[in-house]
């Protein structure tokens, strides 16, 4: 997916100047100007604001700052960069958020990289765009299921193990919290709900779709059109059908 600009966060990093510098012959120094998107691809086309507080401020980033010719200086936040002589020479700085591998609510993860050239006896300013690389997905039943199900009570699961249950009545339902995943993981989702007639039944754990980075995805939940049992959910676009199963009261009876 390609990256669309949008309004961002933007702060301008000088930490360290206002002391005196010595520089040597042949030693440079550089300032990053990192600009934080707060907005994510939902389509090829459109974006979404992501939810309020998951944004990082640009002083809570790691940098970990290489050159060619040196050992990598690793800064756990941007507030504790302190602008050091460098020798002159090309360099690369990577800017991370969070921990690629968590997942959940709250749970985003952000990164972004440059790569620029430090040039003896001055101070360079170099720009970066920090943007969300996980994933991050919304349930949502549509009304057409509240005429077939008047209770639900589902799960999706990640590979990596994270289950998060959405249960209640079809009634009162609405678009779920965001829950962040690892960008590339597959969904799969299983459940019972109760039909209008009184009868509960399940549905088996199905794969719905993989997530792509960088997006926010909307998992719905449909029933099956007239004459159908069962559910149709999309990951976007994506439909798939997960036939339902009448549950047993007494299945040892």
């Amino acid at each position: 997916m390609k990256k669309h600009c949008v309004a961002a966060l933007c702060c301008l990093l000088l930490a360290g100047c206002t002391k005196p510098v010595t520089r040597q012959v042949g030693e440079g120094q550089v300032a990053f100007a990192c600009e934080l998107l707060d907005a994510v691809g939902v389509t090829r086309s459109t974006t979404r604001p992501l939810p309020e507080g998951s944004v990082p401020a640009s002083s809570d980033l790691k940098l970990v700052l290489s050159g060619t010719e040196s050992e990598p200086l690793t800064y756990e936040t941007m507030a504790d960069y302190d602008m050091p002589m460098l020798t002159a020479g090309d360099y690369s700085a990577r800017f991370t958020y969070g921990d690629p591998t968590a997942e959940g609510a709250g749970k985003g993860y952000f990164e972004g990289s440059c790569s620029f050239a430090v040039v003896a006896r001055k101070t360079i300013t170099q720009p970066v765009t920090v943007a969300l690389a996980n994933s991050l997905y919304t349930l949502s039943l549509s009304e057409w299921f509240g005429n077939y199900y008047t209770d639900y009570d589902l799960t999706v699961r990640t590979e990596a193990g994270l289950q998060t249950r959405y249960a209640g009545q079809s009634s009162e339902a609405q678009e779920s919290e965001p829950v962040f995943v690892q960008a590339g993981t597959a969904l799969y989702l299983s459940g019972t709900a109760v039909k209008t007639n009184g009868v509960e039944v399940s549905f088996p754990e199905t794969l719905i779709g993989r997530t792509t980075a960088r997006t926010w995805h909307t998992l719905s939940i449909d029933a099956g059109s007239v004459g159908q049992t069962g559910l149709i959910v999309s990951l976007d676009d994506m439909p798939v059908a997960i036939e339902e199963i009448p549950v047993e009261l007494n299945p040892e009876a």
